[in-house]
């Protein structure tokens, strides 16, 4: 069987380490695929500054369920990085950490080859009334490159970004953040900065030019101006009451789906066993970003519960969200996606003590009710939403408002996913992404029905894994997925 792996990040890494545990690996041809800069790394843990930390304790991130020291362990036993405070580590570390696997996997395996271009289209052909399907990949226009291939794992990572106020190629204009070491290069030592958004990518983005830019202070604006909680003291925390088997017999009496609020219901009884006040902790935001930073530092027991129920709450949330109806869904998002995003993937409580003291020492400003943002003489007009109508002038933006989520508002960025869209070999899921199947992640096609050996895995299947874009939640979609493409070469061999 031959099998092809497109994007070597996260998913890509942990999709071959799976592959390479079975028995019957030395069956696959396997083929993996991306550009040399992000192979075997990807975006997220590019090679970027050291001032963009893991948002995990260092102990606590792994690519294996079994071990969640591995990664601790692996930069325990290398020589090439040393950091004084390694509880949360550079981003980059944990890249060369998935980056070491391929690599041994790389030297270990002669049915493994290491391709470093990136994927420019997929396609597939089958005769008329014929239903099995051959794909195909190349990484040019050449014919002669077009590789034929059994199974696919689609694991090429995030959407790029919004560009929610149309500013894309204006001068001064920084699509996204990262690296961020490339942040300052265009812009000189006078300029005046804003930052759009205010979640992780805009923290990062906060930690380097903070510490390069000499013009200081630097605006960090959103339309909530909302900040991600700090990390407390995680604990282990399972489920009694929102569980498969309680939403089972939920089923029985609504039409085959969980009411959003008997599913919240159950919620809320986790809560209480660990005695958490839900209602308490999402409404503890002042507006005073000072105030709000020091009560999550401050309270880091009772804030390291409350987000181990959320981080719990997003590893079951495959099966809790699709057990839910569409009204019910578009409701999750209104009332508890926010929720979900501010106080889950918390910041290290050392990033928040850095964003509270440069807010004291007037080297960060940050504002909400940003209403629109208007390129004019090549400056950016800040519009706000207060009782002033007030504005800003800045001479450089830099948009940091996160990954797009929906296929109609891709772009030339997005060329292999809109190519897949257009051959109708995938479709836009009505809440983000492309349809899959929940249990299996295969591709659902509008052309071919589900595509048995097509797996889609990562953000570009959000509207289906609602939330779950961690690396744990990731690595166990993997396992899954993998024992799938194994059972099938069982029955190829009969």
């Amino acid at each position: 069987m031959r099998v092809a792996i497109i994007g070597m990040g996260t998913a890509g890494v942990s999709v071959l380490r799976q592959l390479v545990k079975h028995e019957n690996f030395s069956k696959l041809r396997v083929d993996v695929y991306d550009d040399k800069k992000n192979m075997g790394q990807g975006v997220p843990f590019q090679n970027d500054s050291s001032e963009l930390l893991i948002n995990m304790p260092s102990r606590k991130l792994s690519l294996n369920l079994d071990d969640d020291e591995e990664f601790w362990k692996w930069y325990q036993g290398q020589t090439e990085f040393n950091f004084k405070n390694p509880q949360y580590l550079p981003r980059y570390v944990f890249g060369h950490y998935m980056k070491s696997y391929l690599s041994y996997y790389n030297e270990q395996y002669e049915n493994l080859t290491v391709i470093n271009n990136k994927v420019k289209e997929i396609f597939t052909q089958s005769n008329i009334g014929n239903t099995n399907l051959n794909y195909y990949v190349c990484t040019c226009e050449d014919e002669k490159e077009w590789r034929e291939y059994d199974y696919l794992f689609l694991t090429f990572g995030t959407f790029s970004y919004h560009d929610p106020y149309n500013l894309k190629g204006k001068s001064g204009y920084i699509q996204t953040p990262y690296p961020t070491y490339n942040t300052l290069d265009e812009v000189k030592d006078l300029d005046r900065i804003a930052i759009i958004g205010t979640g992780l990518a805009s923290l990062d983005a906060v930690r380097y030019v903070t510490a390069y830019h000499p013009n200081l202070p630097i605006t960090m604006t959103s339309r909530s101006a909302a900040l991600p909680s700090v990390r407390g003291k995680m604990v282990d925390v399972q489920f009694t009451h929102l569980t498969q088997g309680h939403f089972n017999g939920i089923k029985k009496t609504y039409y085959g789906n969980v009411p959003l609020d008997k599913a919240v219901a159950l919620f809320l009884k986790e809560c209480e066993d660990y005695n958490i006040d839900f209602q308490k902790l999402i409404s503890r935001r002042t507006g005073d970003h000072i105030k709000d930073l020091e009560y999550d530092l401050q309270y880091d027991e009772e804030m390291g519960v409350f987000q181990s129920l959320i981080e719990h709450l997003k590893e079951n949330l495959n099966w809790i969200w699709n057990s839910l109806s569409v009204k019910d869904q578009e409701a999750f998002n209104r009332k508890y996606s926010k929720i979900i995003q501010l106080n889950s993937n918390p910041m290290p409580p050392r990033t928040a003590n850095l964003l509270i003291n440069l807010i004291q020492d007037g080297s960060l400003e940050i504002k909400k009710g940003l209403h629109d943002v208007i390129y004019d003489n090549e400056q950016f007009v800040l519009k706000f939403n207060d009782e002033d109508h007030s504005f800003d002038i800045f001479d450089i933006v830099i948009n940091a408002t996160g990954p797009k989520t929906h296929l109609s508002q891709l772009d030339e960025d997005d060329r292999l996913l809109l190519n897949l869209e257009n051959r109708r070999i995938v479709q836009p899921h009505p809440m983000g992404g492309i349809q899959i199947i929940p249990e299996t992640n295969q591709v659902i096609s509008p052309r071919y029905g589900t595509l048995t050996n097509v797996i889609a895995i990562g953000q570009m299947t959000n509207g289906v894994n609602k939330l779950r874009n961690g690396v744990k939640m990731i690595v166990d979609q993997v396992v899954d997925t993998v024992s799938h493409l194994y059972l099938t070469q069982q029955k190829l061999d009969k």
